[in-house]
This record gives C-alpha cells, structure tokens and sequence, in this order.
C-alpha cells in the first residue's frame, strides 16, 4: 500500500490496519532506487500475504536487499529470515539485537508473552541471524535513500529507530519507541523501562523529520513533529506518555 513516493506499507496487524497476518507490526518498504529497504519484518506467520501486498504494489520481494530490525521482538523480527532469503537481504540491527536475537525466545521476551496469550501457543519462531551490526549514529547510504541508526531504549533494552532521508524529505521508523498521538507501550518485560523511553523520546526530537512510521496503530507522511510534542509534553509535566491501548487477540 503506497503512503507516499517510494515509501510503502506493506504489513500491519490487528494493532494497525489487519493488512497481512494479525501478530504483524507496521512494515515499511523504501525504495531506494538501488534495490528494496524493508523496516521490520512482521510475525511470519504468513510471509505470503506480506509477498502479495508487495506485489499489488508492482514490486517483488526478491528485490528486497536490506531488511533493518528496529529491534527482537518477535513481532518485529519473526519474518526476517523468510524475507531475507526470498530476495538474499541483507539484515541489519543495532549489536543489542544482534546480542538478544542470539539468546533465543528468553531474550526477545517471546517466553513470558506466550505465557501470557500474547503469542499463541503453538506460534513458533525463527531468529534471524543479522549480516550487518549498524552502531550509534551511523549512516547508511543505499541508493536514494540516507538511513542513521538512532538509539532509543526503553520499550526494550535493543530498540533502534532509524531515519531516513530522501531527496529533501524525512522520515522517522520509530518501531515501538514512540506511536500516534505521543503514545507508548506499557508492558511488563525484563528490559522494558519507562526513564529510558522518556530519554528516547526526547532524543527522537532533536531529529529532523517530517512523516512519523511506528510499528503499529496509524502513521503520518508529515506534520511528524506534532506527536513527538505530544508526549513531550506528559515528560515536561512529570508524567509518562499515555499508553497505546492494544486489541486482544
């Protein structure tokens, strides 16, 4: 589904849109002109779904030359290693995910939220296993396209956004860092941590861009900056972000 030039939603769940599998994040597909940049790879429950809406879009999963992780979460990274195989990407995360990727179900927190019924129980996972550790403020440059890795911790310990930049336009992959509206995820992991999501949203706003894409829920091509001042101001008044109210399963 094209939201705007070269940029495309090509995944979300029941927390978006119920465009591909319901345990999908938002996925974002660029193209760089050089290739196809996915952000986030969904579930992978069902990878064919996510293939044909890259193909209504007239572009082909085997074009896909870097998948980047915003971090482990199964529903973020469950997908990667199907996709990145179909087109023989690349994948790329920040060394935290690399490192919890490398753990197994325990350190991507998947263990405690099949327990919990956030998973079901017979979901299985298959870790991808990363080509390129991109570190703290690095830049990518791959066809049209500037990516630079930006650190923002706190709905996990590994949580990387990435900005990208684009012939004069910005935007902000946020993954679970920041949504809508100025929202957070609240949840009761080992490496969740509300100071440092705090931290990370004020970092996110010290960055130039224009369209905001999280990892679920609706996103914005412009105007981004308004939801970052959203929950900077709950940070200035001593409060928390408002919580993102998820839909069971």
């Amino acid at each position: 589904m094209r939201i705007a030039e070269h940029v495309y939603l090509v995944a979300s769940g029941i927390q978006g849109c119920a465009l591909t599998d319901d345990l999908d994040c938002n996925c974002y597909l660029f193209d760089s002109g050089a290739g196809l940049v996915l952000f986030d790879s969904g579930a992978g429950r069902d990878i064919g779904r996510i293939r044909a809406v890259i193909e209504a879009d007239g572009l082909s999963v085997e074009d896909i030359t870097h998948v980047f992780l915003t971090h482990g979460h199964a529903d973020h990274s469950g997908g990667a290693a199907a996709i990145g195989a179909a087109g023989n990407a690349r994948i790329v995360c920040g060394a935290g995910t690399g490192e919890v990727l490398s753990i197994g179900e325990a350190g991507i927190s998947l263990d405690a939220a099949r327990r919990a019924g956030v998973y079901p129980a017979d979901y299985r996972y298959t870790a991808p296993v990363p080509d390129r550790i991109v570190g703290s403020g690095e830049t990518l440059e791959i066809g049209r396209l500037q990516i630079t890795a930006l650190p923002t911790p706190g709905h996990s310990a590994d949580h990387m956004s990435y900005v990208v930049n684009m012939t004069g336009t910005g935007f902000l992959v946020s993954g679970d860092a920041l949504f809508h509206s100025g929202r957070i995820i609240y949840q009761a992991t080992y490496d969740f941590d509300i100071g440092r999501s705090c931290k990370s949203i004020q970092t996110i706003a010290a960055q130039a861009f224009s369209g905001l894409l999280p990892g679920h829920g609706m996103f914005t091509v412009s105007a981004g900056e308004r939801h970052v001042q959203a929950a900077l101001a709950a940070i200035r008044a001593m409060s928390p972000p408002a919580p993102l109210q998820l839909v069971k399963l």
